[in-house]
């Protein structure tokens, strides 16, 4: 996976770029960066953002638009973000059997993750529209307190199924929800896993 940090996000928590790392962690990052660029199925755009005075991160696939909030999130913990979004999908999708199949592949086969700055500007326009228009800059989530417990899974669900994002396919506008696309694109990639597993 190749997580793509806003350069806002890359001053405040530090984050080492492939050529300021040390010479093994450079190497691999580059292999990865050279394997995986351009897959948008395995590319994640990351933007800070604040709820109640805390640092949080929004990761946005590149393919789908699905979308994880990560809140709280502190310096020493960005070295965990692709593994707090690995759990979140585990959540989104846990009543799916087939989909947790593939989601143990999609990791498995990509285990390893890598920092670049984030270029993307298409990404870049939709996390900034997810922060104003679904967070409400923040704000929305005080809605999902309840008996002074932020309920992330629930932000997390309804922000991937309740929320129409839209996407330029071939010159046309598409509306869709992000996680049932994210769902699909998986069932592709994979339907060869899905029909020797069936055999």
């Amino acid at each position: 996976m190749i997580l793509y940090a806003t350069k806002q996000t890359i001053d405040r928590y530090k984050i080492k770029m492939p050529h300021q790392m040390h010479h093994v962690s450079e190497l691999a990052s580059n292999q990865i960066l050279k394997e995986q660029q351009g897959d948008a199925l395995l590319e994640w755009g990351l933007k800070l953002f604040y709820f109640d005075r805390r640092k949080c991160i929004q990761a946005m696939n590149f393919a789908s638009k699905l979308t994880i909030f990560l809140f709280d999130v502190k310096i020493d913990d960005m070295e965990y973000v692709a593994n707090s979004i690995a759990l979140y999908l585990m959540d989104l999708y846990k009543t799916d059997k087939r989909i947790v199949f593939l989601l143990e592949k999609y990791f498995s086969q990509y285990s390893l993750c890598t920092y670049s700055k984030l270029t993307n500007r298409s990404i870049i326009s939709s996390l900034n529209r997810n922060q104003l228009d679904f967070a409400n800059d923040g704000y929305a989530f005080f809605n999902y307190i309840e008996n002074g417990i932020l309920q992330t899974r629930k932000i997390n669900y309804d922000v991937n199924f309740h929320w129409l994002v839209t996407q330029s396919i071939n010159g046309k506008t598409d509306y869709h929800y992000s996680g049932e696309l994210f769902r699909a694109l998986l069932l592709d990639r994979y339907k060869n896993a899905l029909q020797s597993d069936k055999t």
